[in-house]
C-alpha cells in the first residue's frame, strides 16, 4: 500500500534527523572545546552535555513536525526545504538558549549552542537532501509512484497533468482522465488519455485501482461528492478535491465562526503585521544599500555605454502603480530608442523588439536595466522582493478582466518577485502571474525573500 511506503519514509526521515542532530551535537562539542576555540576553564565532561540530548532531540523533532516537515504529501522544492530547516533549527536553538537560563544545575556554553545551530543547519539539511535525492531517484526509476485518476476536464486538469509531467521526481503519475462529454473520450492531455465519462467514476476506480483520486469537476453535487469520498475511503484511496475553482483561491482562506455559522474569508497576510513590515523594511534598507555600493562601478560603465550609443537620457522614468494603488515614478536604465511608444502607445517588450538599443538588449538580457530601482527601494516606494509594479494603463485593463488582480497591490511592489523568478514576466499569462504573486503574499518570510533574491541571479527566462 502507498500509505505503508509513506509511513516508512516518514520514519526514515525522523531517524535521519535524529542521527544528524546527534552528529551536530558531537561535532559542536569537539569544535567548541577541542577545536579552534578551546576553553581556558578546561574541557567540561561530555556526560553533562549528553544529558542535554534528552531535551534537544525532542525539541528539534517537535518543531520540525509543527513546521510540516514530516508531511509526506508536501510538494516542496529542495531549496525551500533547506531554508525551512534553517528557520526551524534557529527557533530550536533560541528555545534551548532560553531554557539554559532556567536550568541552574549546570552552566552550558552559549557559544556551544551557536556551533550547534551552525552544524545542525548543515548536517540536517545534508541528510534531508540525501533522502530527497534518493526518493527522486526511485521515482525517476518509476518506483513508489502515486497513480492518480483525475475526474474532470478543464484548465486545472491540464495544469495538473503538465505539472506531473514536468516534475516526475514527485512521483505523481496520472493514469486516466474522466470527462463530462462523450466527445472528449479518446483525447489526450499531455499523453494522458481521457478514458471515460465522469458519471462512470465508480467503474473506473474499480478498474484502474489508483492510489489517489482528484476531483476537478465543478458540477458534482454534494451527494455525488459524498459518495465519491465514501468509495475512496472504502478502497483506501486518497481523495483530493480542487478547491481552487477560479485558479486564484489559495491557502489564505480561513474559517471564522459567528454563532454556530462557519464563514469563509481571507486571513490576514503576513505583511499586514507591523512587525513583519518593519523587519522587511530594515532588510530592504541594509541589502539595497550594500547592493547600491557594489553596483556603482558597473553603473558607471553602463552609463558610459548608453551615452556613447547616441543621444538621449541615461535613465528612463515611468509611472507604476504600487501598494494601495499609489502611483510612483519607477527608474530604469534606458534600453529603448527615444519615443519608442510614440506610434504604438503603451505595449510590452517582446523578443526581437526593434525598439531596443544594442546596449539595452544586453542590459535586459542580464537584468541590469532594473538596478537603478534600488533608489526606489531606498526611498520606500518599492521593496527588494514583491509583485512587480505595473503601469496604470495596464492596471485599468486587467482589473476589469482578471479576478483578484488588485489584491496584489496590498503588498509593496518589488524589484524582483516570485512570479519573475519562474519566468512570468513581460507578455506572459497574467492569471498565472497573479497566482504566484498571491502565493508570495500569503507565504511571506524573510527567508523567502532571500531565496527569491538568490534565484533572481539565475532567472533569465523571458528577459527581453
Amino acid at each position: 500500500m502507498r500509505s505503508g511506503h509513506a509511513r516508512k519514509m516518514t520514519a526514515a526521515t525522523l531517524l535521519a534527523d535524529a542521527a544528524m542532530i546527534v552528529l551536530s551535537f558531537v561535532v559542536a562539542y569537539y569544535f567548541r572545546f577541542l577545536g579552534v576555540l578551546p576553553t581556558e576553564q578546561g574541557i567540561p565532561p561530555l556526560s553533562e552535555y549528553w544529558h542535554a540530548l534528552f531535551g534537544i532531540i525532542p525539541i528539534y523533532l517537535w518543531l520540525f513536525r509543527e513546521a510540516g516537515l514530516y508531511q509526506t504529501s508536501r510538494h516542496m522544492r529542495r531549496i525551500e526545504e533547506i531554508f525551512l530547516v534553517g528557520k526551524v533549527v534557529t527557533y530550536a536553538v533560541i528555545l534551548l538558549m532560553a531554557l539554559t537560563f532556567f536550568y541552574r544545575q549546570y552552566s552550558y556554553s552559549r557559544l556551544y549552542l551557536v556551533f550547534m545551530w551552525l552544524f545542525s543547519c548543515v548536517f540536517i539539511s545534508a541528510g534531508r537532501y540525501a533522502l530527497i535525492q534518493w526518493g527522486y531517484w526511485r521515482r525517476m526509476q518509476k518506483k513508489d509512484m502515486i497513480e492518480v485518476l483525475i475526474i474532470g476536464l478543464n484548465d486545472n486538469t491540464r495544469a495538473l497533468v503538465e505539472w506531473a509531467k514536468n516534475n516526475p521526481h514527485y512521483g505523481q503519475r496520472p493514469v486516466g482522465i474522466l470527462a463530462p462529454a462523450v466527445g472528449d473520450i479518446g483525447k489526450l492531455v499531455e499523453d494522458i488519455p481521457v478514458v471515460g465519462l465522469t458519471e462512470h467514476w465508480e467503474t473506473f476506480i474499480q478498474k484502474l485501482q489508483p492510489n489517489q483520486v482528484v476531483l476537478l469537476d465543478e458540477s458534482f453535487s454534494r451527494e455525488k461528492v459524498t459518495d465519491l469520498v465514501a468509495t475512496c475511503e472504502d478502497a483506501f484511496i486518497e481523495f483530493k478535491m480542487g478547491a481552487d475553482i477560479h485558479g486564484l483561491i489559495a491557502s489564505n482562506v480561513g474559517v471564522e465562526y459567528v454563532s454556530h455559522i462557519p464563514l469563509l474569508g481571507f486571513r490576514s497576510l503576513p505583511l499586514d503585521d507591523p512587525w513583519n513590515r518593519f523587519l522587511k523594511r530594515v532588510f530592504d534598507l541594509v541589502v539595497a544599500s550594500v547592493m547600491t555600493l557594489a553596483f556603482l562601478p558597473i553603473g558607471l560603465v553602463v552609463t558610459v555605454l548608453i551615452l556613447l550609443e547616441g543621444k538621449g537620457p541615461v535613465f528612463y522614468f515611468q509611472d507604476r502603480m504600487g501598494r494601495d494603488g499609489h502611483v510612483f515614478r519607477l527608474i530604469k536604465f534606458r534600453t529603448m530608442k527615444i519615443d519608442a511608444e510614440k506610434e504604438t502607445g503603451p505595449v510590452w517588450a517582446r523578443p526581437d523588439d526593434d525598439r531596443k538599443t544594442r546596449t539595452g538588449e544586453f542590459l535586459r538580457r542580464w537584468n541590469l536595466d532594473e538596478f537603478p530601482q534600488l533608489l526606489n527601494v531606498l526611498s520606500g516606494e518599492m521593496s527588494l522582493v514583491g509583485p512587480r509594479p505595473e503601469r496604470p494603463h495596464f492596471v485599468d485593463k486587467f482589473r476589469e478582466n482578471v479576478p483578484r488582480y488588485m489584491a496584489r497591490h496590498k503588498a509593496k511592489s518589488g524589484l524582483t518577485g516570485w512570479a519573475q523568478v519562474h519566468g512570468l514576466r513581460g507578455d506572459t499569462s497574467i492569471e498565472e502571474r497573479i497566482k504566484y504573486d498571491l502565493y508570495y503574499m500569503e507565504n511571506w518570510s524573510l527567508l523567502l525573500d532571500v531565496e527569491i533574491l538568490v534565484m533572481t541571479l539565475f532567472a533569465f527566462k523571458n528577459a527581453y
